[in-house]
């Protein structure tokens, strides 16, 4: 009896199908795969997101404020050109950052209050130098509450906060701390905050305070001292107002696009597009509950 075995026919039919069947499982695998690398990146912008909005909300809730004439908060306008045109806000004001307590008599302690101030910087996260892997890095310094209350809150230091550029809140000439300290965030490629004041009923007047040069585009929203915009001392009336609110605004990039835009000579798209296609915007609005006096 002959045994009977596959032909070359049939032997080539099913070395096709078996092909095929590989090449859809690899095709599927590389599609969940991408979707999962997308996924993750996502989760991680969000993640990002959220603990700079949370920690940036928290200190302008808990925001100081007074009119005796001095400067108590002073938000400026930045902007990082290299490697991409992106915008930031230069922060410098007084925040409670401990809660109030109630003592053993049922009287209220206010919070301790600590002077706050937040630079975007392009650096290398790690270290905070300008060798190596650099990123975009949105960094936050905290003045303890002892050295705010003796020297930085002293009224000769607060005729006029320190803006952008100054020392005299930091090291050098930058809030980031050494070798990286006073680090937030990674990835921030815009970091804007839009601030509104209480509504006088009048809809003639505008609410959203916005200044900007045509010679030096800048926007400095400053209450108390001889250069407010906003607040009592402001030299338009209908900014003549206490904060209402403040809308903050970051996007975020993702990792890759944080690679692309690090790699200048081999992208094929500008910086604009790659923030467009690689980076998410997130916006919340935070409300001063708290009204100077």
């Amino acid at each position: 009896m002959k045994s009977k075995g596959f032909t070359l026919i049939e032997i080539l039919v099913t070395t096709t199908i078996m092909v095929l069947l590989a090449g859809f499982a690899i095709q599927i695998t590389g599609q969940v795969i991408n979707v999962w690398s997308r996924s993750s990146a996502k989760l991680a912008t969000v993640a990002e997101a959220r603990v700079a909005m949370d920690v940036i909300a928290n200190d302008l809730e808990g925001i100081v404020l007074r009119n005796d004439g001095y400067e108590w908060f002073r938000a400026e306008n930045d902007f990082l050109k290299e490697p991409a045109n992106t915008l930031s806000t230069a922060l410098r004001f007084f925040s409670v950052i401990k809660d109030k307590t109630i003592d053993s008599e049922g009287r209220t302690i206010p919070g301790d209050i600590s002077a706050i101030a937040y630079n975007l910087h392009y650096v290398n996260p790690i270290d905070g130098s300008n060798q190596g892997k650099k990123s975009f890095v949105l960094y936050r310094m905290e003045v303890d509450p002892e050295k705010t209350y003796n020297l930085l809150l002293d009224p000769s230091n607060r005729e006029f906060l320190p803006n952008k550029r100054s020392s005299i809140w930091g090291q050098g000439n930058v809030i980031k701390g050494k070798n990286g300290g006073n680090y937030l965030a990674m990835n921030i490629v815009n970091f804007e905050i839009d601030f509104h004041v209480e509504d006088d009923g009048d809809r003639t007047t505008p609410t959203l305070y916005f200044e900007r040069s045509k010679k030096n585009p800048r926007r400095s929203v400053i209450y108390g001292g001889k250069s407010a915009t906003i607040g009592p001392r402001a030299k338009l009336e209908h900014y003549q107002r206490a904060f209402a609110y403040a809308d903050i605004k970051l996007t975020v990039l993702s990792d890759e696009g944080a690679e692309i835009i690090r790699n200048v000579e081999q992208r094929s798209m500008t910086s604009e597009e790659v923030i467009r296609l690689h980076g998410e915007e997130f916006i919340r609005r935070v409300h001063f509950p708290v009204k100077p006096f």
